[in-house]
């Protein structure tokens, strides 16, 4: 049997699997796709560690970052010191402060010029819409809200926690593993919690100017004919 990973390892990975009398196939990457890898690892580490907040996770993501600092020569004296400039001004996290809302004396028509228009746009959409008409639509609205620009970097984190809070969300309605019961309103609803990692995934989509439908579609193209174990890993 034949497990794909295609993912970047340990170093010593190949070497703990060929003495356990199994055989791999690896490569060693070039600097570009070893750059990309690295950050996919990071978002697979910090997502793990969100999963249960334990101490072996977490050293999991030091060690992903020990090797992003390394390979991009960043000097951490000088990223210690924008840490604590920033401190500085706007302090830490230790506060427990969770912000709810900003009211801000905006001009009212104008604001309500935004809401006519987004509702005006909402209401084009029903259950026969394709995906792409949807894409079309958060593309729409996010320009109007303001966040066209935001960078790829700050959108793949928000993906990342907006995930944490899908996992929370299950965690606590379909698991038996315990939750803090002093912190159930951080719990929100699955529904929600599934429509906002769509919506920040088609924002990375719209971003890179990739269409979701033909990338789902594409993929399973090629999934079709692959087949499956009941672990839902691909053979071959």
């Amino acid at each position: 049997m034949i497990y794909k990973y295609n993912k970047l390892v340990r170093d010593k990975i190949p070497e703990e699997i060929k003495k356990s009398g199994k055989e791999c196939k690896y490569e060693i990457l070039d600097d570009e796709k070893y750059s990309k890898e690295l950050d996919k690892k990071l978002l697979e580490e910090v997502n793990e560690y969100i999963s249960d907040h334990s101490e072996k996770e977490m050293a999991d993501v030091q060690e992903v970052l020990n090797s992003i600092i390394k390979y991009r020569k960043i000097d951490i004296d000088k990223v210690e010191e924008l840490r604590k400039e920033k401190a500085a001004k706007k302090g830490g996290f230790n506060n427990k402060i969770y912000l709810k809302e900003v009211i801000e004396n905006k001009n009212e028509e104008q604001e309500n010029n935004k809401i006519n228009t987004q509702e005006g746009l909402l209401k084009k959409l029903d259950k026969a819409s394709t995906l792409t008409e949807v894409q079309d639509y958060i593309r729409s609205v996010i320009r109007i809200r303001g966040f066209e620009n935001q960078a790829i970097e700050k959108t793949m984190l928000l993906l990342l926690e907006e995930a944490g809070e899908l996992a929370k969300a299950i965690r606590k309605d379909y698991t038996d593993m315990s939750i803090d019961k002093t912190k159930l309103d951080h719990y929100t609803n699955i529904e929600n919690e599934i429509a906002d990692v769509f919506i920040v995934l088609t924002c990375v989509c719209n971003k890179l100017n990739i269409n979701l439908f033909d990338a789902v579609y594409n993929k399973e193209k090629e999934n079709v004919t692959r087949n499956w174990d009941k672990a839902g890993n691909a053979n071959g």
